[in-house]
């Protein structure tokens, strides 16, 4: 008899808590970022009986990815539901082959979702680090015993969190610093498509986040005004315009190599400016 591998997520533990309205109503709407660790367990209503353990997951050792390579279809100003939901991967084991009609929504099994999105993920980790001749691997568990272990461990639901905006942040220059050009409106909940880490590299995925500027603190290059220049990786300036308008750049050229391939551009990620006038606002 096969072993079953038998893993929900409770409504809460997934659950981003919104505050305020969505995006584009309320521009400081924020919400609530779980940075704990959280346990995945079968459903108290599960027909199968849980053979191993639950999983022990720490939220905040994922932050090196966008919380949409997890939660693929959030909107980014909803609240995240359980993988489980109906119309998602709402059997909670794969039905044998002529019992169940499941190509309406093509939805696989809630053990075969996770075991994708976490193991399968950690494989691919492993097999990247190897192939770039790493000798020391670092990534999570792949065997069973990795993430349910044997005795069963208690669970844990930390309610450790950070209030996170939705909305627009205003970027300003240093204080002391005569700015030549107006402030940056940045909308955050529009970038998490990205890594929180993309950006905030250096964050512990626990600790408040703070301003770039506050490890990125020169208001002054060292030697030439070029933000390419490796002199000036602590120079406020190089810092904002290195990681947003390379991206941005970045987005464009991906944009229109896929529309070159006859990808409609109403369905692709929207552009983003990489001139001054299209994130300066005027002095």
């Amino acid at each position: 008899m096969k072993r079953l591998f038998l893993i929900a997520v409770p409504w809460f533990a997934f659950a981003f808590i919104l505050t305020g309205v969505a995006l584009a109503e309320d521009p400081e709407a924020t919400f609530e970022l779980p940075t704990g660790t959280m346990t995945l367990q079968a459903p108290q209503d599960a027909k199968y009986k849980a053979t191993l353990s639950s999983v022990t997951f720490p939220h905040s050792l994922h932050f090196s990815y966008s919380c949409q390579e997890c939660h693929h279809t959030w909107n980014g100003t909803a609240p995240i539901k359980s993988c489980g939901t109906s119309g998602c991967h709402e059997n909670f084991w794969a039905p044998k082959p002529g019992q169940a009609d499941v190509s309406e929504n093509g939805a696989k099994s809630m053990v075969g979702a996770y075991h994708q999105a976490c193991r399968d993920c950690h494989r691919n980790e492993a097999d990247q680090q190897k192939a770039a001749g790493s000798k020391n691997i670092v990534t999570g568990p792949v065997a069973c015993a990795g993430c349910h272990p044997d005795p069963h461990s208690d669970v844990v639901d930390s309610d450790e969190t950070l209030s996170i905006p939705l909305g627009i942040i205003t970027i300003e220059a240093p204080e002391g610093v005569e700015a030549t050009r107006g402030s940056v409106g940045f909308p955050h909940g529009l970038h998490f498509q990205f890594a929180c880490k993309d950006c905030h590299h250096d964050w512990d995925g626990e600790s408040e986040v703070e301003s770039c500027t506050s490890c990125h603190s020169e208001t002054e290059p060292s030697g030439t005004r070029s933000v390419k220049n490796e002199e000036n990786q602590m120079y406020y300036l190089a810092a904002y315009h290195n990681v947003c308008v390379t991206c941005h750049r970045d987005t464009a050229k991906k944009r229109r190599a896929a529309m070159s391939q006859g990808i409609d551009k109403a369905e692709l990620p929207k552009a983003a400016p990489v001139n001054c006038k299209g994130c300066h606002s005027p002095s």
